[in-house]
């Protein structure tokens, strides 16, 4: 069993959450971890030993560890009380008292220690089961029943719990044999050595099921994470996109009507009309990406290029039909339009754009001051890296450049 099974895993977020109801909780199985413990960071001793026996998890521990002593009180302790003389008998039965105890926080104080040394909890209670055996007979191996269970959950149900379940199975075996032929008894010597191993072995299953369903937990908790962070990054992203090229033909247009306003009052009116018009579509489209339902279609996209490159003193030269694009292509093409158009219109200081078509590529060129430092691998600026990740995401590739007009090159493939 990993340290991080039952330490310091997103204990601090469950310190802070109520448990949920539920089979695997009560299991021990929360989200900090198989034992549900606090951070065990920085302590040490007695506070360490303290912290994991008073778990959540450990607590769910006990009432079935508890039970489970039913079979000492029921095959031992009272034979003991009856069949040895006082005050023998109350001492023996006092031992196995205190057995049961210990074998009930055995599993708890093994958490407490490094993961190479929680094997001393059950080796102590194997220890001290000798003396039964060796003083009153190899009928009280069921004692090596607790310490197979103790193996089991302290190891976390790996190798060495199967070994040493079956070690003991076998040395349980080889005593009953050897004093059933000293002493004949109607009871087979392989009965008390197969409950050791059948509850030993379910035990070891159980504990592996429960550690995988603890891993699961977590596994799903950093998926949960990894999707969040994902959708964070896309609602940046197409924020980034749709203001950009959004604010940018406002702003555009919100500067020819002041520049027409005095002049042409007729027309700036008509151009306050299409910024109203542009700012209630934005907003719209801002609506459209926090519910993921915004699309962006390379029709669209031509179709707003051939008012807003006039409107910025740019001669448009673009394709007049989008049939040649499939469909798989249509969305990915026009962002990379609205990307391309953007930049033109801020920052390339262009006089022409030409804008070329074909099924698996969309180019977009320009005539200003090209492009920066960047290179093809950084393509530098949010909404370039954006894009960059959208044709990625699409089994495809962004390429810039220098253009054959000597102004920028973008060119998306698919």
């Amino acid at each position: 069993m990993t340290d991080d099974v039952c330490d310091e895993q997103d204990a601090t977020a469950s310190a802070g959450r109520p448990a949920r109801r539920g089979f695997p909780l009560r299991l021990g199985i929360g989200q900090g971890g198989f034992l549900d413990a606090p951070s065990l960071d920085g302590a040490t001793g007695w506070p360490r030993l303290r912290l994991t026996l008073g778990a959540p998890g450990a607590k769910r521990w006990y009432p079935g560890a508890l039970i489970s002593q039913l079979f000492i009180i029921g095959f031992i302790l009272v034979p003991l009380l009856t069949q040895l003389p006082a005050p023998a008998s109350w001492l023996w039965g006092l031992g196995v008292l205190v057995y049961g105890a210990l074998f009930t926080v055995s599993f708890p104080a093994a958490m407490a220690l490094p993961s190479p040394w929680r094997w001393v909890p059950p080796a102590v209670l194997l220890l001290l089961s000798l003396p039964f055996l060796l003083v009153l007979g190899p009928d009280l191996s069921g004692l090596w029943t607790y310490v197979a269970v103790s193996a089991a959950m302290c190891f976390g149900g790996d190798r060495r719990a199967l070994l040493a379940v079956v070690g003991l199975a076998a040395a349980a075996f080889v005593l009953n044999l050897v004093d059933g032929a000293l002493q004949p008894s109607s009871t087979p010597p392989w009965t008390m050595p197969l409950v050791i191993l059948s509850i030993g072995t379910l035990m070891a299953a159980f504990t592996r099921n429960l550690q995988t369903l603890a891993e699961l937990r977590r596994t799903q908790k950093e998926l949960a994470t990894v999707a969040v962070e994902e959708e964070r990054n896309r609602v940046a992203r197409d924020m980034h996109d749709i203001l950009g090229h959004s604010l940018s033909a406002i702003a555009l247009k919100a500067d020819l009507a002041a520049t027409l306003s005095e002049r042409d009052p007729d027309a700036a009116s008509a151009e306050i009309r299409e910024v109203q018009t542009l700012a209630r579509a934005t907003l719209s489209d801002m609506r459209a990406v926090v519910s993921g339902y915004r699309q962006v279609r390379i029709a669209s996209e031509l179709a707003s290029l051939r008012t807003l490159l006039p409107a910025a003193g740019i001669t448009a030269h673009l394709p007049t039909t989008t049939d040649e694009v499939p469909e798989r292509n249509r969305e990915l093409f026009g962002w990379a339009l609205r990307e391309a158009a953007t930049n033109v219109i801020r920052h390339a200081g262009a006089a022409h754009c030409w804008v070329a078509l074909a099924p698996g590529r969309i180019t977009v060129e320009d005539d200003g001051v090209g492009p920066g430092a960047h290179s093809p691998a950084d393509p530098g600026g949010t909404g370039l890296h954006g894009l960059a990740e959208r044709a990625a995401d699409a089994g495809g590739a962004l390429r810039i450049g220098r253009s054959r007009h000597g102004g920028f090159l973008l060119e998306v493939t698919a």
